[in-house]
């Protein structure tokens, strides 16, 4: 099962800023944490690959619509660790955050 999303450039971007600091995390003995985790590191090289073919085409400023295909348990995942990063490394640019919680939202959206 598919999750199918489609974003903006600065989202991506933003998300892909906020996927980063999972590579940071400390060893957790907490299997839930783990799993999430490891998830997590596939969903920030996928999304850090969207971010960089963005920069490497120099579509900064075009703003377009990207196309993002997740499997079901990657969106659920992503939806977890997008809350749990959010509480826990709050971002000073209030604009990231602001694009960054309208993700998770859709992806909520798509999710119920």
């Amino acid at each position: 099962m598919k999750v199918k999303l489609t974003t903006k450039t600065d989202t991506i971007l933003a998300l892909n800023r906020l996927l980063e600091m999972i590579w940071d995390l400390p060893v957790s003995t907490d299997k839930r944490e783990n799993v999430y985790k490891s998830i997590g590191y596939d969903l920030s090289e996928k999304i850090g690959l969207k971010a960089k073919n963005i920069i490497k085409k120099s579509e900064l400023c075009k703003n377009k619509e990207i196309s993002i295909s997740l499997k079901y348990h990657e969106a659920w995942a992503l939806e977890q660790i997008i809350t749990e990063l959010l509480e826990n490394f709050t971002d000073v640019n209030e604009y990231r955050n602001s694009l960054v919680n309208s993700f998770k939202d859709a992806l909520n959206q798509k999710l119920a």
